[in-house]
Formats: C-alpha cells, sequence, structure tokens
C-alpha cells in the first residue's frame, strides 16, 4: 500500500467516525424527544478499485413496522374506547341512584298518591300530589334534555374531528413529498419520516388507518373500509356533512366520509374507528336507545295514569269525570296538563270520603305494565338505569384493558426504536477510539511520508 494510501485510508476512517458521532450524538439529544426513533450509522469497506477505507453507506432509523402498525391501530382502539367511557359516563349523570333519581320521583308521586287515598277531600293533600307530578315530569323531561345534549356535543365533535382528519391528511401527503424528495436525491429524511409517524398516530386517534409504504419512502394511508385518504402527495377530503337523520332536539345530524370526485359522500364505514366512530356509535345507537326507553316509560306512565284518571265512574271534587293529568309526547314534552287541584278523580262515586279512584292510582305503582315486558314502571325505570350503568362500567373496563395494552405496544416499540443512554454511552466511546485510531494512522502515515521525503533529500 502506498504512503498515501494510507494516508486516505485514515482520512476515511475519520470521516466515517465523525458522521457517526454526529449520528450518536442526535441519538443522545433526543433521549427525551417524543416519537424519536433511534438512528444508526451503517458502514461499508471502500473497495479496491475505488480506493482504499470506510465510508458510509446510510444513516438509518431502527424500526419494527409491524410494530409500528401494531401501535396505530392500538392508538386507535384506545382512543375510540376513552371517547365511549367519557359519552356514557355523561348519560351514568342524568340517572343518579336515590330520591334525586326519576325513580326517587316516581315513589314520591305515588307516596302523594297514597295521602290523596286516606284524605281524598283534602285540598293541600291534592296540590302535593299535582306538585310531585310535576316533580316527576320535570325529571324525565330533564333526562331526555340531557341525552339531547350529549348526542348533539357528539355529533359537534364528529364534525370538528373531520376538519382535524383533514389537516393531518394534509400534513401526511405533504411530508410523502419531502422525504421523497430528500431520499430520492440521495439524502436522508428520517426526521422528516418521525414527524409522519407522529401525524399518522394522531389521525389514528381519529379514524382507524391502515398504511402501505412504497420503495420511494411514500406512504398510502386508507381506511379500515379501504378507502384511499393519502396517495404519495396526494390526500383526499374528508367531510362532515348534515343528513335527513335528525337527532333527539329535531336537528340533522352529520354524515362523515370521504368526498368522491363527483362530490358525493362516500361513507366511512359501518366502524370508523378511533374517537369518531366511538362518538358516531355513541349517538346513533346508545343516545338513541336510551332516548326510546325513556320515552316508553313516559308514555306508559302518561297513559295509564290518564286511564285511571279519566275513568267514566271516577269523580273529582265536584262530581264530575276527571281529565287528563299528564300531557306529552314523549319525555322531553311531558307535563302536568291539570292545574286544578279538584279535578283529581280520587273517588268513585259523589259520597264524602270515597277514595276508590285513588286506590287504583296507587295500584300503578305495583302493576306489570305490558308496554314494559311485564314490568312495573318503578322496576322498568331501574332497568333502564342498570343497562347505563352496566354500559357504562363495560366502558371504563373496555378503556382501561385499551389503555394498558397501548402502553404494552408503545413499551415495545420503544424497546427497539427508543434510545438507550447505556447503549449509546458505549457506542460513543467506540467511535470515539476509531476516530483516535484513524487520526494515528494519519500521523503513521505523515511519519512514514516525512521519513521518505528526507531519504530523497
Amino acid at each position: 500500500m502506498a504512503i498515501l494510501d494510507i494516508l486516505a485510508t485514515g482520512r476515511s476512517g475519520l470521516l466515517a467516525q465523525q458522521r457517526a458521532l454526529r449520528t450518536n450524538g442526535t441519538n443522545i439529544a433526543n433521549v427525551n424527544t417524543p416519537g424519536y426513533s433511534r438512528q444508526r450509522t451503517v458502514f461499508e469497506a471502500v473497495p479496491a478499485s475505488g480506493g482504499y477505507g470506510v465510508r458510509v453507506s446510510a444513516v438509518e432509523q431502527i424500526v419494527d413496522e409491524f410494530l409500528e402498525s401494531r401501535l396505530l391501530g392500538q392508538s386507535s382502539s384506545a382512543a375510540g374506547a376513552t371517547a365511549r367511557r367519557d359519552l356514557l359516563a355523561a348519560v351514568e349523570e342524568l340517572f343518579p341512584v336515590g330520591d334525586t333519581s326519576v325513580g326517587g320521583a316516581l315513589q314520591e308521586f305515588f307516596a302523594a298518591a297514597s295521602e290523596l287515598a286516606t284524605h281524598p277531600e283534602d285540598l293541600a293533600v291534592r296540590n302535593d300530589l299535582l306538585d310531585r307530578a310535576e316533580v316527576l315530569a320535570s325529571k324525565l323531561r330533564d333526562a331526555a334534555q340531557g341525552l339531547e345534549q350529549i348526542q348533539r356535543e357528539a355529533d359537534d365533535r364528529v364534525a370538528a374531528g373531520a376538519g382535524d382528519v383533514n389537516r393531518l391528511l394534509e400534513k401526511i401527503a405533504g411530508l410523502n413529498k419531502g422525504i421523497m424528495r430528500d431520499e430520492g436525491t440521495g439524502g436522508s429524511a428520517n426526521e422528516l419520516r418521525d414527524q409522519r409517524r407522529a401525524a399518522l398516530g394522531e389521525l389514528a386517534g381519529l379514524i382507524g388507518v391502515r398504511t402501505v409504504e412504497h420503495t420511494d419512502g411514500s406512504v398510502d394511508v386508507f381506511t379500515r373500509s379501504g378507502l384511499g385518504l393519502v396517495s404519495g402527495g396526494d390526500a383526499s377530503r374528508v367531510e362532515a356533512r348534515l343528513s335527513t337523520s335528525l337527532g333527539l332536539d329535531g336537528a340533522a345530524l352529520h354524515d362523515v366520509g370521504v368526498v368522491a370526485p363527483d362530490d358525493s359522500l362516500i361513507a366511512l364505514g359501518s366502524d370508523p374507528g378511533g374517537e369518531i366512530g366511538a362518538r358516531l356509535t355513541v349517538r346513533d345507537s346508545d343516545v338513541q336507545g336510551t332516548a326510546a326507553d325513556l320515552d316508553l316509560l313516559a308514555l306508559t306512565l302518561r297513559d295509564t295514569v290518564n286511564a285511571v284518571q279519566t275513568n267514566a265512574a271516577g269523580r273529582d271534587l265536584d262530581g264530575l269525570v276527571g281529565s287528563a293529568l299528564f300531557a306529552g309526547t314523549g319525555a322531553s314534552d311531558l307535563t302536568v296538563a291539570l292545574t286544578d287541584p279538584r279535578g283529581l278523580a280520587a273517588a268513585q262515586s259523589t259520597v264524602s270520603g270515597d277514595n276508590a279512584n285513588a286506590l287504583e292510582l296507587i295500584g300503578l305503582q305495583g302493576a306489570t305494565q305490558g308496554a314494559l315486558a311485564g314490568a312495573t314502571l318503578g322496576d322498568y325505570f331501574g332497568t333502564v338505569q342498570t343497562r347505563v350503568g352496566g354500559a357504562v362500567r363495560d366502558a371504563e373496563d373496555a378503556a382501561t384493558v385499551e389503555d394498558s395494552l397501548l402502553a404494552s405496544v408503545a413499551a415495545q416499540r420503544d424497546a427497539v426504536s427508543g434510545v438507550s443512554l447505556e447503549e449509546e454511552f458505549t457506542e460513543l466511546v467506540r467511535y470515539q477510539r476509531a476516530f483516535q485510531a484513524s487520526a494515528q494512522l494519519i500521523s503513521v502515515g505523515d511519519s512514514l511520508l516525512q521519513e521518505l521525503i528526507g531519504m530523497v533529500r
């Protein structure tokens, strides 16, 4: 080997180890950077035909694509479970346990009816029954209106989420362009890749996604149902549009989908995943079903109480057939239609002290109702309350499990792609020693060269 080859080899070693030290330092500096993927310097020998020494062939990221894919899927599941838990917890708050609930108001209503049977001609007792009826109707209205608000909140958040999805799709498409540009010219785009993974993770929290990476470094993104969201540097548009479906409050709800070339909306699928999917499910299924149960209870209460009150044999204090006590088309507008306490039909004759009709009213408390699948009014509400509570417990358990799985996958990912200071310090010493050895090689080559020059002189 010629002396100049020794110098060239030493120089190549200095440059290569310097590049490795820079990569090593970048890893150490980013030890606490969320989403940072550890980088590794890849060396290769310079072929004899091109000289001697070593060169850096690439600075690659340490990434397990299967783990990254699992992390995206688990991020979507965990975000969806959390969104569902939070919405259902708000529903549960509308059905408190105890005297403040609809069930407590039902008991107080029938307790007032029992007092009416004891004192059928007492106006104060009659007024108290009307007050209890109003409290009961108010509790049902409040619960129904609370469900309306929760459904509307879920719908508003779905619409807002569509805007966030578009922002992320545009960002991912832009990062695709940057990665293709930098890597296409032989450069490194590791930082851009980390930014893209972070954006994909944020997107997965909103909707479930699948990704396919191409040899040019770009990533195509699809929904769970296979709709294209990003292709290379191009991003589709997701939109939330008002539909013909009406919410509990009578206003239109949003449909969410990908905008087709003809400006039509292609639905995201039955289970879009992520926060948007969870909110759609709660909006269209859980809240809607609970509202239907509440309406059934309110209508059964209205019809059964009114049937007793308007019984042809029943008589009020003036000896007349009673009029309807409750009015409304469901829980949201249930009201007390009777305002005059004298109009309560407690008797079935004009005989003073007759309480026969009041006794029939009391009997409704323990009567099974065909409309309620054979349950009493109180038991049916208890079933609704239990069902809501059970859904919340299930949602809490699911969120806990999904969060635990997400933490597990994230830990596995960090074990592969995260920075280990112990490992980096070891590499730091190794590269330092290699750098010193290359410098020593140059020193030896220089000494030989000086001796040769001295001989010639």
